[in-house]
């Protein structure tokens, strides 16, 4: 918070020429202009500082007063000064350090300056900085390995990449993850900007179980530690049934509804949206969608804090507001305060302008009980779907239909996700890193000719259906990219069932 105070600004060297931009106003009036309008700070070394200045001046003919000079974004950035108020007299001007100390390889802040400018009371000055930091990116990650027959083994690249400014230096890399096994023989690995390295990953199931672990990779990143979740199946059932549901998109624009149970149990949940929202909001930015999003925990679905846009400030704190609610009779039955939620999107009512026309609406709902609502799941869908034709539910939900140690299974929250063709998540998994993934794209996502199968088939044996419908013609098997991948004359239509039968390869080697 910076302290108050009060500066008088410095004489223009110049003569000034009063305002004639309303040549019929008889009234003097202050005109504010700030130059530069952006502010760019290009390739700064880690713990170094640069400086560049804006001017903020009095081209009207009475005195201007800025009330408040406000930073938003990362902490990169800082202003270089305690002035957080100033009277400028006509034709004067002051200037105000801008301070840029890199933290991510590109950082992006805003300084919002306010005055009594009757025409431009509120400006907004866009700060953009690089720094040369190295960032690793390793994909895939997570990596689900599918079914493996015992006995057998199958390889997948671990690819690492530098998607920083500096040179990355990956130390080294561990598991210790039952079936796994990582040839790490090329690290230590210096990567320049761009540049990536691939590592073998072989998973050799010795029984038939689920097997989970992670890879730990140290190196001079943003983060020193990353992690790589790995899972796989042994089997010695060679039969696979995998299931996809079509989209409707592509969409341009998504209205988000979150609702998160406020029992006492879900506070480690809670703190997992929190942990991944940024994430989220930049997935949303890179599918480039016109987003808004709010939060509802209380019986009447009312908005908990706002409803949320890139232009919201202090967004993160906005959404922390809004998870971290308040519950009511219904804490623990989501469709009801989801169904009354999206119902009030309507003019006249507290969601006033949630749900726009045009936009594909998103309902994700987190809960580690079934849902509690005194009626069906049907009923609540339909009074969604009857305000938002296009709604897809996301549950977070317990596992279907056994659950898990932390949460009973999600029934009425899974039902309810399968009728609108969203997705189903395990609430059970302490990573949530691709769940806000999987969000952000079923909000934007359109029909698509391909579907990855989870496990290599052999293509002898593979059966496609749509609807209910065998086909025998109308797709292919892209070996390559592991996926079904249909004609453009047979492509699925919005909203179709598909699902894919096939056994195992009998040998795995690749």
């Amino acid at each position: 918070m910076f302290a108050l105070w009060v500066l008088s600004g410095c004489p223009v060297d110049q003569e000034f020429t009063p305002s004639t931009k309303d040549k019929g106003q008889v009234d003097p009036l202050p005109d504010i202009e700030i130059e530069p309008d952006a502010l760019v700070f290009e390739m700064a070394d880690p713990g170094s500082e640069t400086e560049q200045t804006i001017t903020i001046e009095n081209r009207g003919d009475l005195d201007l007063h800025v009330t408040n000079l406000v930073l938003s974004g990362t902490t990169a950035f800082s202003v270089g000064t305690e002035v957080t108020t100033a009277t400028i007299s006509p034709g004067s001007k002051i200037t105000v350090p801008i301070r840029f100390t890199p933290v991510n390889p590109e950082d992006f802040a805003s300084l919002v300056v306010t005055s009594d400018d009757p025409d431009s009371g509120s400006l907004t000055v866009p700060l953009t900085g690089t720094g040369k930091i190295p960032q690793l990116y390793v994909s895939p990650n997570p990596y689900n390995f599918g079914s493996v027959l015992l006995d057998c083994a199958r390889e997948q690249p671990l690819t690492l990449s530098n998607i920083g400014n500096g040179t990355l230096i990956v130390d080294k890399a561990v598991t210790t993850a039952t079936g796994f096994e990582l040839d790490a023989s090329a690290l230590p690995a210096y990567l320049g900007p761009d540049e990536s390295l691939s590592l073998a990953l072989l998973f050799t199931p010795p029984e038939a179980l689920d097997y989970g672990g992670e890879i730990w990779l140290t190196s001079n990143s943003l983060v020193t530690t990353t992690t790589v979740a790995l899972s796989g199946t042994g089997t010695t059932e060679s039969g696979v049934v995998d299931e996809f549901w079509q989209g409707d998109g592509p969409w341009d624009r998504t209205d988000i509804f979150f609702y998160v149970d406020q029992s006492g149990s879900m506070a480690d949940d809670q703190d997992n949206m929190i942990a991944n929202f940024s994430s989220f909001v930049d997935k949303l930015e890179k599918l480039d969608l016109d987003w808004q999003m709010m939060v509802a925990t209380r019986d009447t679905g009312c908005n908990n804090s706002g409803i949320l846009t890139p232009e919201t400030p202090n967004l993160e704190s906005a959404f922390l507001e809004g998870v971290r609610g308040s519950g009511g009779r219904y804490t623990e039955a989501g469709l009801t305060v989801a169904a009354s939620g999206m119902t009030r999107a309507v003019p006249g009512e507290c969601n006033e302008g949630f749900l726009r026309a045009d936009s594909k609406a998103s309902v994700v709902l987190v809960s580690d009980e079934p849902d509690q609502s005194p009626g069906s799941y049907t009923s609540y869908v339909a009074q969604m779907q009857a305000v938002a034709p296009n709604v897809a539910i996301t549950a977070i939900v317990g596992d279907v239909p056994n659950g898990c140690a932390t949460a009973d299974p999600g029934y009425g929250y899974y039902e309810a996700a399968l009728a609108t063709h969203g997705a189903f998540l395990s609430i059970c998994e302490a990573d949530w890193s691709t769940y806000f993934d999987a969000i952000a794209v079923l909000s934007s996502t359109g029909e698509t000719d391909r579907f990855g199968l989870s496990s290599p088939p052999d293509p002898t044996t593979l059966k496609v259906t749509v609807d209910n419908v065998a086909l025998t013609s109308g797709w292919t098997y892209d070996a390559a990219g592991q996926a079904v991948v249909f004609d453009a004359e047979a492509v699925p239509g919005p909203g179709a069932h598909i699902v894919v039968e096939y056994t195992l390869l009998a040998d795995c080697a690749e």
